[in-house]
């Protein structure tokens, strides 16, 4: 019983640390421009299709590379499914948050209570010593859920509507880069990287605020490189695409 309230601190803190990401949802390419390597996540379709485009680009460079698109369409799917998984685990995390909040002032009411059944006449301050740990405890606890909901991106009440607008944002920006033919090695993977880029908390944070009612998710081509007579040097427009709301 001395170590009710350490315990219950270091409960409290493992348990928010290890279950708790405010990360994003995993990034499929690293920041060399590789594929991740996964431990419980397997991408072998995406390495497969990477590995071939990045083949060809070395023997090729200037040639038309029939294997980009095929490793957007797989980088795309994985980047997707990691988004939705992001969003269930937080979801689940919340979850617990507040159902360990409403456990917290019980519980600690149950071990006050195992506390005062003990005979504590030997050892008197012991008793004390004990409730004020306790104490200690529980408003650490508190503090430390305090703190992750009050930073948390997504209440329980409207997380699966940032969900939606979310995934609504990939699948935008992937529809209008696979719109685009003849896409070269480099240019795919910075569609990949951007596309990652649409579930990490800073952009849903951002798509969030500008979103309003009855708004479109939006992708639009941005910065074709033209020549001096206005055309696009690329002749099949490949651009960066970005992603944006726009009210109807």
């Amino acid at each position: 019983m001395r170590h009710s309230g350490l315990l219950l601190t270091v409960v409290a803190s493992l348990a928010l640390s290890g279950c708790y990401s405010l990360q994003g949802a995993e990034r499929l390419v690293t920041k060399d421009a590789k594929p991740a390597k996964f431990r419980y996540a397997d991408i072998k379709m995406f390495v497969d299709d990477f590995e071939k485009a990045k083949e060809f680009r070395i023997g090729q460079p200037d040639a038309k590379n029939p294997h980009v698109n095929p490793m957007l369409r797989s980088g795309f799917m994985y980047n997707y499914s990691f988004c939705e998984n992001y969003f269930n685990v937080m979801a689940k995390n919340q979850r617990r948050s507040k159902i360990s909040r409403s456990l917290l002032a019980p519980l600690t009411s149950v071990i006050t209570g195992i506390i005062g059944l003990q005979d504590f006449s030997s050892n008197p301050g012991s008793k004390e010593d004990l409730i004020q740990g306790l104490a200690i405890g529980s408003a650490a606890a508190t503090s430390i859920l305090d703190i992750y909901d009050e930073h948390f991106l997504f209440g329980t009440d409207n997380i699966d509507s940032v969900e939606t607008m979310t995934l609504k944002a990939l699948d935008a920006h992937s529809s209008s880069v696979s719109k685009q033919t003849n896409i070269r090695f480099e240019t795919g993977m910075k569609h990949l990287i951007d596309n990652q880029g649409q579930c990490t908390p800073q952009s849903i944070l951002t798509l969030a605020r500008s979103s309003i009612k009855n708004s479109d998710i939006v992708a639009t081509k941005v910065n074709v490189t033209k020549d001096a007579a206005g055309v696009d040097i690329n002749e099949a427009g490949e651009g960066k695409v970005t992603v944006g709301v726009r009210g109807k």
